[in-house]
């Protein structure tokens, strides 16, 4: 299963077909760090794509790490912080599998832009609850984006409902903030959380 994901990511960044992808940090991300409000910490970055926003934390004092399941979106991120001359660790992961996650360790904050929502069955948003209570220690910071789901068919993730983020996170992580974004494509929501339990 690995493979065949992997290989979908992969075919994608190769062909440049990602919209996603952008050489700018997260606004929200940004505005956190450079209000003082998430401070240098050891921090992970799921699903990190070409790697804006663990450049943006290595750059700012973070020991920064990456998670992707593309082999070519990591080796596309260490040629971006090496030019921007950063110190960056990048881990070609499937974060659904938590065994394989012991050698990574704990982490102080947690960011996902992307991974979750694009996670199309129930089974597997379980999996990744397991591996982000495996990452983040308690009192850790988790920040995650998400696509609101469409009820008209659409390309794209498939992006939560409306208070899903509430429901699946409530019982061991406390809301912070939730944000409504506004973009081109589809309504966005950032969380900002923290892990309780």
């Amino acid at each position: 299963m690995f493979r065949r994901v992997s290989a979908f990511w992969d075919l994608a960044y190769l062909t440049g077909f990602t919209p996603w992808d952008s050489d700018e940090p997260s606004k929200e991300l940004v505005e956190l760090v450079e209000s003082g409000a998430i401070k240098p910490c050891r921090a992970l970055d799921i699903g990190c794509g070409t790697g804006s926003n663990v450049i943006f934390l290595a750059a700012r004092g973070f020991e920064a790490h990456g998670l992707d399941i593309s082999k070519i979106a990591l080796l596309k991120a260490m040629r971006r912080a090496e030019a921007r001359g950063v110190k960056c660790y990048f881990h070609n992961l499937d974060f659904r599998e938590v065994k394989k996650l012991g050698g990574l360790g704990v982490f102080d904050l947690a960011i996902d832009v992307g991974c979750y929502h694009s996670l199309s069955h129930s089974d597997d948003r379980i999996r990744y609850l397991h591996s982000l209570n495996e990452v983040l220690r308690r009192g850790g910071d988790y920040l995650i984006w998400c696509f609101v789901r469409r009820r008209t068919s659409s390309w794209g993730p498939p992006g939560v409902e409306e208070y899903e983020v509430e429901r699946n996170f409530g019982n061991k992580y406390a809301l912070i903030e939730r944000r409504e974004v506004k973009t081109s494509f589809r309504d966005l929501l950032f969380y900002h959380m923290r892990r309780t339990g």
